[in-house]
């Protein structure tokens, strides 16, 4: 009988944490709401205008919006958004976006030098960083 009141407080912990997670994200994704606008693709991709390719902007705001409309603040990716700071986005999930980012454009994502740690894990510096590195690797097929 005692493994089940183990079970049963363990179930209950987990619910509990669950429900403080749930909540802190929440307000964390409303902060972010409340200390910027949000945009539309087309005003997306001319802010990324000269950090990035127009195709790199675009597929950058087709990969994130499913991940920012998830709150239900009704965000929208925005270029200065720090995905890891600013949103409660697993640190794993930009490796996801680069990976489909190189399937969608027959490149081979293993062949991508590491992202610089100095750097902060911003949209626009994510843009910028995918665009220089598919130029590069361009050249380095030529």
């Amino acid at each position: 009988m005692s493994g089940w009141w183990f079970a049963a407080g363990c179930v209950a912990l987990f619910l509990i944490y669950s429900l403080i997670a749930a909540r802190r994200d929440k307000r964390q994704a409303a902060a972010l709401a409340a200390r910027r606008d949000n945009v539309g693709r087309e005003r997306f991709i001319a802010m990324l205008a000269g950090d990035c390719e127009r195709d790199v902007a675009e597929f950058l705001w087709d990969e994130l919006l499913p991940e920012w409309a998830y709150w239900p603040v009704g965000l929208t990716p925005h270029p200065d958004d720090d995905f890891l700071k600013d949103l409660p986005i697993d640190d794993e999930e930009p490796q996801g976006w680069l990976e489909h980012y190189c399937n969608s454009r027959g490149l081979d994502w293993k062949r991508w030098a590491n992202w610089d740690r100095s750097q902060p894990t911003t949209v626009r510096n994510f843009a910028r960083w995918l665009s220089k590195r598919q130029a590069s690797l361009v050249e380095d097929a030529a």
